[in-house]
């Protein structure tokens, strides 16, 4: 057993016997709670389902109720690969997902959608509700399996270019390096209580979904919209100790309090996945008066986030020029080079092994003997400090989420009628609007509200352009390519 299969085995041991032996609350919902004791029962019956199988891809398509935060650790606990099926995904959007992973098993704890359920049922993919195993298996005692760093521990999926998504591979080394790391950096205090905010489909989720039991704490997820838009009383009302977000819930509370200084109980607040603005740094500090913000960056394929900063009152005065927190520096186990276009590359125990099905490896460089991951992020340091400065490529980042421009283009290119289509992000303050511009064949007989369903019903919610242009021409460069930045100066300028 090489050293780094024996920090990956002990890990999962460290995991399980907290699992095993805690006393208290794990789950906390406006006063509704549950123990560690039932979590381990859930852990117990999915560890069983489970137990003939081995390194095979596990669906999970689950609210987030106690059974699915059984589900999720008793896949692991089996030495299975978890995949979450996102519930804010369309339907359509999701069977491409699970043709991808040629997955045979598919465990829920809420009705799947009809067009799912008919295309398991074609493909032979096993179906498994959770209140059924609940009452039909009788769990045995988790024991671990021997893991290797290099195995497959979940896989989660990005916007492609190609008008699919990206299926991207995370091996135990790969994100426990980056919790290791959160348990080093993070001032924890046992029984803390984590937000869970995001679905358990965006990567943010690794990050309380081991932190959390490591210190005894208690999961407190967010289950309805309401919950979502009035993020403040949820913190408050279910004590949060331990915030993740992207910082534009901060953004969101600050609108609705601008000159107030609500009472909290967060003592750390964990924000990543789009720019921070000192604004927002001022409003944690002073209004929220958060002890410990923490800005965080990293990427699906290299394993959650890989440069932190700790935030503090001198930030604002410091980084004035620039606007925005600083994304700081490395985590240990990330290697960096910045290329002569200022783009940042990385490398290291976190980077993904490939794209599920070999797909994308062009992504992918080889330097000095070294294989390094272009993240397309233009980067430039100051006073010792890295700051994301944009992006080189068709890709943006919106509420958090990665999203390549052409995964959009394509899609609506396959509506019927459309000859072009070119999307870009406008901005309103701070407030980032997804448009699109469209070239038509004809524009007799064509119907945008048509155009809208189609695309909700192909792509997330998020993904789907909140602005339309139709346009005669779309301009080019002097190489004959789409001209994107002169396509929205002129629609901004019209």
């Amino acid at each position: 057993m090489t050293r780094g299969d024996k920090v990956v085995n002990t890990f999962y041991r460290d995991l399980l016997e907290v699992m095993k032996t805690a006393p208290g609350d794990v789950y906390t919902y406006y006063g509704e709670t549950h123990t560690y004791r039932e979590l381990y029962e859930i852990i117990k019956k999915v560890n069983t389902l489970l137990a003939d199988r081995k390194k095979e891809r596990i669906l999970l398509y689950g609210s987030k109720s106690l059974f699915t935060y059984g589900a999720i650790f008793g896949i692991l606990f089996s030495g299975n690969t978890w995949i979450p099926l996102s519930t804010e995904l369309p339907p359509n959007r999701l069977i491409e997902i699970i043709k991808m992973t040629g997955a045979h098993l598919l465990i829920s704890d809420i009705p799947l959608p009809d067009e799912i359920a008919r295309f398991a049922g074609d493909e032979g993919i096993g179906l498994v509700q959770m209140k059924d195993l609940m009452t039909r298996i009788e769990g045995k005692d988790v024991e671990l399996p021997e893991y290797h760093k290099d195995d497959v521990a979940y896989v989660m999926f990005t916007s492609g270019s190609t008008g699919t998504p990206k299926g991207v591979p995370m091996t135990h080394e790969n994100y426990i390096n980056f919790i290791r790391n959160c348990m080093e950096i993070l001032p924890f205090k046992k029984y803390d209580v984590f937000s869970d905010y995001h679905d358990f489909a965006f990567d943010i989720s690794i990050f309380y979904l081991f932190c959390c039991p490591l210190v005894e704490g208690v999961f407190a997820p967010v289950l309805t919209q309401e919950d979502k838009v009035i993020a403040l009383r949820f913190m408050q009302e279910n004590h949060i100790t331990v915030w993740s977000s992207v910082p534009s819930v901060i953004s969101r509370i600050q609108q609705f309090y601008p000159s107030k200084s609500p009472k909290t109980d967060v003592r750390i607040m964990f924000l990543c996945g789009e720019p921070f603005s000192l604004k927002v740094l001022k409003y944690c500090l002073e209004n929220l008066q958060i002890p410990k913000t923490y800005n965080f960056y990293g990427l699906t394929e290299s394993g959650v986030e890989n440069f932190y900063h700790e935030c503090s009152i001198d930030d604002l005065s410091k980084y004035e020029p620039f606007g925005y927190v600083p994304i700081g520096q490395p985590l240990p186990g990330n290697d960096i080079r910045v290329s002569p276009e200022k783009e940042l590359l990385l490398s290291g125990c976190q980077i993904t092994p490939a794209y599920l099905g070999d797909v994308g490896e062009e992504k992918f460089v080889e330097i000095e003997g070294q294989r390094w991951f272009p993240t397309g992020d233009i980067v430039e340091r100051h006073g010792g400090v890295y700051f994301c400065k944009g992006r080189l490529d068709s890709q943006i980042k919106l509420s958090g989420y990665r999203i390549e421009l052409m995964d959009i283009e394509v899609n609506i290119k396959r509506f019927q009628g459309v000859d072009e289509a070119v999307c870009f992000v406008t901005e309103r303050g701070e407030k980032k609007i997804l448009t699109a511009a469209i070239r038509l064949q004809s524009r007799d007989g064509f119907d945008m509200n048509q155009l809208k369903d189609f695309l909700k019903r192909e792509m997330p919610g998020y993904m789907v352009p909140a602005k339309y242009h139709l346009v005669d021409e779309i301009p080019v460069n002097k190489n004959g390519k789409i001209d994107r930045r002169g396509i929205k100066v002129l629609l901004q300028s019209a």
